[in-house]
């Protein structure tokens, strides 16, 4: 069994983010290419950053960059035992954020990017059905309780 599960039992958006730091931007380079290159990943970005932590007793301060992988929930788990693998800190951060919304057309390059034989050429994107709510339907907050019937008594 693997320690990273591949979907936390409570995520259910159809995108992950994982993030991670490296000490250099050369070295967070390499990851975010392997990982977009073995498909774990649809895209990686950097992002330079200043790190406060304690580390060994000592508050440390340390220049980093920050790796945000965009990926699907079916992959996770591998980036994570990529990463864990191949990380050069001794003990890195490596975290998973549950996206419960994106762009459709995002969801669908990025499934596409992870997983060539599941694309769908041409496949429409699917969109919200436009005009009314059904007849008697009521918007967020607005909803009653029945009304009751009093029985008539004499």
């Amino acid at each position: 069994m693997s320690p990273f599960p591949v979907d936390p039992a409570r995520a259910e958006g159809p995108m992950r983010l994982v993030l991670t730091a490296y000490p250099s931007a050369a070295s967070a380079a390499r990851a975010a290419r392997g990982a977009v290159r073995a498909r774990l990943a649809a895209c990686a970005s950097t992002v330079a950053q200043r790190s406060v932590y304690r580390w060994h007793g000592r508050l440390e301060t340390a220049e980093e960059t920050l790796v945000i992988f965009k990926t699907a929930p079916k992959t996770v788990g591998a980036l994570f035992r990529y990463l864990s693998r191949t990380h050069p800190y001794e003990v890195p951060e490596i975290a998973e954020v549950d996206v419960p919304r994106a762009e459709p057309r995002y969801l669908r390059w990025l499934a596409d990017e992870i997983d060539p034989s599941s694309a769908t050429p041409g496949a429409p994107v699917p969109k919200r059905p436009a005009g009314p709510r059904g007849r008697g339907a009521r918007g967020p907050g607005s909803a009653r309780a029945p009304r009751r019937r009093r029985s008539i008594r004499s």
